[in-house]
């Protein structure tokens, strides 16, 4: 005979007579291990072909767990955002080195500034005996700044805040903001700081780089910068505290002027903190590219270098003084120097002002019409493509009447830029719109740096359109009662001065407004700079009259009072 089999009662079952909590089943009805009958339960004998079978049984499938980084907070967390600052840096400067041709050392001068820029942040130190110091306090703490982090937070071997769109005044800058306090602290690097290391490696190691080409390659998408935050690996995202996302994040466009500010603050704060002294902007091969990018005759260089000797610059950027204007910055001084001398030369608002005799410059006379058309057909040539650098303007109303080929473009850029591997519903829902849809080929743009050979017949073509336009001006000698009588000056020895952006006649806005996009500036930066310039040349020569006047008994106001206007 065989065993009896017995069976468990369900969770909270049992016999109501004994409370047996086993079971077992005979002649169809349920017994209790003691015997007791058990009602409510009878089994029905099945059909031969339904033997065995126990019906359908179906599972939930359960959901994959998803595993949640911890956030990391605190000091843990400030570490972490400097060490994704220094990964970005770091792609920034193997693209500069191996994209432009940047010397090999360049890393190196980057990494030392990177390392100054870091040196009293408030980090933790590594190891139990950091720990134990922060405890202890006293000496070894070093008011709990570790230099050791920042010395080997720019590695090679690593792997591992938005701002408004209006314009910077470069005036704002003073020396206050870092007033050697032992109670104050540098701030947490930025985005842009990473940008501005890399120009002052330029400006150490001499390299003719501006601020206007490192915001171009931004720009552009070509050195990693809007996108940054798109390339720092998942797992560091995700334990990256929330408030240090904004802050490697910027907009669609970089606002002009605030990469030069940046780097005015900067060259302060280095000067305050560890008595350094950058070097002088190379100014001769930018000066060139700005003159031949422009199309202006040589002699607006040569007279650009006068005028900068007469006012004894330097191209450096200043260090001291409670205020800096805005020609103060090397770069401003630079381009307005450049404007000024064109205007000097060749008058921007159709007023005669003829020359003595042959020698003066003003002898040749540029026709600003068809130098506008020269300049205009370089840079309104019809292209099928996109501007690199532009996708930001096109608006909702401008996608619906884009061509195929932008429309493309602007979808890669829009993918580039704002398409992560994100796992928020939206970002899914967006992503599927791009999957599948990859290009065989970016399309080439016009805008693209030009090979060496191409871009110097570009720039042929253009001075011989220049010089076959430019027209010769006869020569007006003063009359002799003009002559005798030194002090008095004609009308061709004026030249107005333009101070706001409505001021400036239709030639002379074009040639300034061309001239502050070529610098990465606002045309109100430019206008404010050359005035500047032009005030300062004006009293140099108020100076010049009361020198040689000095033995003739006269008194001549210098005007040093306003000197700064």
């Amino acid at each position: 005979m065989a065993p009896t089999k017995y069976h468990r009662f369900r969770h909270g079952e049992r016999c109501d007579e004994c409370g047996a909590r086993q079971w077992y089943a005979q002649d169809a009805i349920r017994y209790c291990r003691n015997g007791h009958r058990l009602e409510g339960f009878a089994e029905h004998e099945g059909d031969e072909d339904a033997f065995g079978t126990q019906g359908r049984v179906s599972r939930r499938k359960k959901e994959a767990r998803k595993k949640v980084a911890v956030k990391l907070t605190g000091d843990e967390g400030r570490e972490l955002y400097l060490e994704v600052l220094q990964l970005i840096l770091l792609k920034q400067v193997w693209w500069l080195v191996r994209e432009k041709g940047f010397p090999d050392d360049f890393e190196e001068i980057v990494r030392a500034l990177w390392a100054l820029r870091v040196r009293n942040l408030p980090l933790r130190e590594s190891g139990d005996r950091g720990d134990r110091r922060r405890r202890r306090g006293g000496d070894g703490e070093t008011d709990g700044y570790a230099s050791s982090a920042a010395s080997t937070l720019f590695s090679s071997q690593s792997d591992g805040a938005g701002f408004e769109t209006s314009d910077f005044d470069l005036s704002d800058a003073t020396t206050a903001t870092w007033a050697p306090d032992a109670s104050r602290r540098w701030k947490l690097p930025k985005l842009f700081d990473t940008l501005a290391l890399c120009y002052l490696g330029c400006l150490v190691r001499r390299l003719p780089a501006t601020t206007a080409d490192f915001c171009s390659w931004a720009q552009k998408g070509e050195i990693d910068f809007l996108a940054a935050f798109n390339g720092i690996p998942r797992n560091v995202r995700d334990r990256l505290p929330a408030e240090y996302h904004r802050a490697l994040q910027v907009r669609d466009h970089i606002p002009l002027s605030r990469l030069q500010a940046v780097v005015q603050d900067l060259v302060i704060s280095f000067k305050v903190n560890f008595d350094t002294i950058f070097p002088p902007l190379n100014y001769v091969p930018v000066l060139v590219r700005f003159m031949t990018d422009l199309t202006l005759p040589i002699e607006t260089y040569l007279a650009a270098k006068c005028i900068a000797k007469i006012l004894e610059t330097d191209y450096s950027y200043p260090t001291g003084g409670k205020k800096i204007r805005t020609m103060d910055n090397p770069e401003v001084l630079l381009i307005a120097l450049l404007v000024v001398s064109a205007k000097l030369l060749y008058p921007l608002d159709d007023v005669d002002r003829p020359p003595r005799s042959y020698e003066d410059p003003r002898s040749m006379k540029i026709d600003w019409v068809q130098w506008q058309k020269t300049t205009r057909e370089e840079t309104n040539e019809s292209s099928p493509n996109l501007l690199r650098g532009e996708e930001y303007k096109v608006t909702a109303e401008d996608v619906l009447n884009l061509d195929k080929t932008k429309l493309d473009d602007f979808m890669d850029w829009f993918e580039k830029m704002w398409i992560g591997d994100g796992d928020a519903k939206t970002d899914e829902r967006i992503q599927k719109l791009f999957q599948d849809q990859g290009r065989p080929s970016v399309p080439s743009n016009q805008n693209e740096r030009l090979d060496e050979d191409r871009e110097i017949e570009q720039v042929k073509s253009r001075y011989t359109a220049l010089n076959n336009s430019m027209i010769a001006v006869e020569p007006v000698p003063d009359p002799e009662n003009i002559e005798a009588a030194k002090n008095e000056k004609q009308p061709r020895d004026f030249c107005p001065v333009w101070r706001t952006e409505e001021d400036l006649p239709d030639a002379a806005r074009v040639l300034y407004s061309k001239a502050a996009s070529l610098a990465g500036m606002p045309l109100s930066t430019l206008v404010r700079g050359a005035t500047q310039v032009e005030r300062r040349l004006e009293v140099w020569c108020i100076q010049r009259a009361k020198q040689r006047d000095i033995g003739k008994g006269k008194e001549v106001w210098t005007g040093d009072n306003d000197m700064d206007d």
